[in-house]
């Protein structure tokens, strides 16, 4: 079968056919920005990614690696392995860190790219906003490092806007609809679910939008009934929106051939709902990012008195996403922060697809001119502070050259809070990397049944055996109501660990005597255990 080139021609369009910014070359360039800080780093400083990492080194663990002893692994099919499948492809060329690096980079530059396309494909004489919408990148979802999310996100945006651009191609956009719903529900059942949301409010915006001037009123209901080509319409729904079967069949197969999942419960937790409105923007200068996210809402809340307009086929996916993070769940299946990622994807369609054609043309620029600005200090601070964190890391990670390889660590990290502090550490995973670097066993991976693949063997107790029995909380957080270091020492099973690793928690008020320091930098210290009573070799066989 020959593919005629012509079918792919809005990708070859170089000026876009409309704003400079959204010509190819700028999205190239926008892409290269947006990525550009991960190449200040050898580990990405989002707060997962080490554990996505440790994750992998458990999968490519040989026969003769220790890992073996202490975590299985178990592919099975779920609804949240992109970044899993992605490590895995990588690492076999890369090793386990490079393929760490490219999948959180690719993930990202994907996220930026699907972004920018959709507003070049959807709004490409009208897009003054994209500079606006592209600093929802760096957001909660990505800072934290929730890289399924990201992927599937990502790939849920690029075919979103490849199926627009294909839409005088019924059988082309059909195919690529198909083939693109299941790879990106495979990588995140949110972020994959979000193609089928956007795709399917755009076709409805479209015969919104068809509807004659005026007909939300109830005085031209009649009327509108009456003269409207239903049947039209309706033919025109179905040849955009039965491609979306395959998020269905998708979903009826992973409920098929899942694993029931341990835990079942899900939460709304309605005030998380609220702060991230005014939050998912942390990053590391609290006034900056005040300051953007105040004036990103101004933008969309008062953007109509100065030109700034949608119509239903260009707001109604955002609108739709935004509806969903409303309504859905906070916690699913153990899975947490699921409501509050789908923020930045409704903010990101929101302002890019906001049409400014109609303004007047110095204020569309102004609008266009001052989100670049904005975006470039963003960009720049967020280097900085990634060169920042990972000579963090460099500090931290030099416990490990103190650690023998295969060795059991018990670890616990200080979980920021926002009583104590507006920049995250973003340590809480850091303690994976000993699984990477030491082959060691750490109480930090994520082994939710259905969910993870790591299967814990090695359980020195009831809850140590897996995230999140590593988080404790500074005395600040909550009015020391939390888990502090000393309460989770009281219990935790120190005799049949090799090394208690403490990470920015300061030193106990009652040190264990069975815990002999051996490194320390700052308030994050690394202690030997040797039972009380017992040779060190017979301590090492419990």
């Amino acid at each position: 079968m020959q593919v005629s080139p012509q079918r792919f021609r809005f990708l070859l369009d170089w000026r876009g056919g409309g704003l400079p910014w959204l010509s190819t070359p700028a999205i190239i360039l926008g892409v290269l920005l947006i990525c550009f800080p991960f190449v200040l780093v050898d580990v990405p400083p989002l707060i997962d990614v080490p554990g996505h990492m440790g994750a992998a080194a458990i999968e490519a663990a040989g026969p003769d690696s220790p890992l073996g002893k202490y975590l299985g692994w178990k592919w099975v099919f779920t609804l949240n392995i992109g970044g899993d499948v992605l490590m895995k492809v990588l690492g076999g060329w890369l090793g386990v860190l490079a393929a760490g690096w490219w999948s959180t980079v690719l993930a990202t530059g994907l996220f930026a790219g699907g972004c920018l396309a959709t507003v070049r494909v959807a709004n490409a004489r009208g897009g003054h906003g994209a500079p606006w919408a592209l600093m929802w990148v760096f957001s909660f979802p990505l800072l934290t490092g929730f890289l399924n999310y990201i992927l599937g996100t990502g790939l849920s945006l690029c075919a979103f806007a490849a199926a627009m651009a294909l839409e005088h191609r019924p059988r082309d956009r059909a195919g690529l609809l198909v083939v693109a719903q299941p790879l990106a529900m495979l990588c995140h059942a949110i972020g994959g679910l979000l193609l089928a949301v956007m795709v399917g409010a755009n076709a409805f915006g479209r015969e919104l939008d068809n509807l004659p001037a005026g007909w939300w009123r109830p005085s031209r209901w009649r009327t509108v009934i009456a003269t409207h080509d239903w049947k039209a319409a309706a033919g025109r729904l179905i040849v955009l929106c039965w491609p979306l079967l395959a998020t269905v069949l998708t979903i009826v197969l992973w409920k098929l051939f899942s694993p029931e999942p341990a835990r079942s419960l899900n939460a709304w937790r309605w005030e998380q709902k609220g702060v991230f409105l005014g939050i998912t923007l942390r990053d590391q200068s609290f006034a900056l990012d005040v300051i953007t996210t105040a004036a990103a809402y101004i933008l969309l809340l008062g953007g109509f008195w100065l030109g700034g307009r949608w119509n239903w086929q260009r707001g109604l996916p955002g609108l739709c996403v935004l509806i969903l993070y409303v309504i859905i769940p906070s916690d699913i299946n153990g899975s947490a922060f699921v409501d509050v990622r789908l923020l930045p994807p409704a903010m990101m369609l929101l302002l890019g697809l906001q049409d400014w054609s109609g303004a007047r043309p110095r204020v569309a620029r102004a609008v266009a001119y001052a989100g670049l600005v904005l975006l470039g200090l963003r960009t720049v601070v967020t280097a900085a502070s990634f060169v920042d964190y990972a000579d963090d890391y460099r500090q931290q990670l030099s416990a490990l050259e103190h650690i023998e390889p295969g060795a059991r660590i018990l670890t616990f990290v200080e979980h920021s809070c926002l009583e104590e502090a507006w920049r995250n550490t973003r340590r809480d995973h850091l303690a994976s990397l000993a699984s990477v670097y030491r082959q060691a066993w750490v109480n930090d991976n994520w082994a939710v049944p259905g969910l993870h693949m790591v299967v814990p063997r090695f359980r020195p107790a009831r809850n140590f055996a897996a995230d999140p029995s590593e988080f404790v909380w500074s005395r600040r957080c909550a009015s020391g109501r939390l888990r502090s270091i000393d309460s989770a020492l009281r219990f935790a099973p120190v005799e049949r660990v090799d090394y208690v690793w403490l990470i920015d928690t300061g030193l106990p008020r009652n040190p264990d005597p069975r815990l002999r320091l051996v490194w320390q930098q700052g308030r994050s210290l690394l202690f030997a255990v040797r039972p009380l009573g017992l040779p060190k070799w017979q301590a090492r066989d419990l």
